[in-house]
């Protein structure tokens, strides 16, 4: 739960035996309280109103412990309701004015880099056309090495011996480099 004694506050009170409440400041009004004893197991609460602008200690009494349960839970509540308002929020949606009309509301992701998100697709399209023209054994090899598979996994998975991986390795990162357009696209085979 949000701690309400941080906020600021117009007026400050506190209540007396009596039940009524005296204007304080805000040092005596939020100032720790005094520990519960066999006399008086009562904790020290406070009734928190911010729309309203004050709050209240209130005396360590049953009649307070029921007021403080019964702010606290209102507080609680209008907590759930304002995290439950702002997660049904769609940004997609059209929203309607006073007039009837129809709007839409379109945040900018100013995380997005959009030339950046034009040239990774240029590199895929150029990674995937260079795919395309191996042959299915170098492609299942390509594939193993672009997620670091170990040398004795890719053995087995092709067939052949440690050596023979090696070999075939050597070879592919020589055919692929020799293409002008992917120099800059396969940094992972270094």
């Amino acid at each position: 739960m949000k701690n309400y004694q941080a906020l600021y506050y117009k007026n400050y009170f506190a209540q007396n035996a009596d039940g009524d409440y005296i204007p304080v400041n805000r040092k005596d009004c939020f100032a720790p309280g005094e520990t519960p004893t066999p006399d008086n197991p009562f904790r020290q609460r406070w009734f928190y109103d911010p729309e309203a602008g004050y709050a209240v200690r209130l005396e360590r009494n049953q009649r307070g412990e029921d007021t403080y349960l019964m702010n606290s839970a209102s507080m609680k509540k209008g907590e759930r309701q304002r995290v439950k308002r702002s997660e049904m929020i769609e940004l997609d949606c059209p929203r309607y004015d006073e007039t009837g009309e129809e709007g839409y509301i379109e945040l900018e992701d100013e995380t997005a880099d959009v030339a950046k998100i034009i040239e990774d697709a240029e590199s895929l399209a150029t990674l995937i056309a260079a795919y395309k023209r191996l042959d299915p054994s170098d492609q299942l090899l390509f594939r193993l090495m672009s997620i670091k598979a170990k040398k004795t996994i890719t053995a087995e998975k092709m067939g052949m011996t440690l050596d023979g991986v090696y070999y075939r390795e050597k070879r592919l990162r020589k055919i692929l480099r020799s293409d002008p357009t992917l120099k800059d696209v396969l940094k992972f085979l270094d």
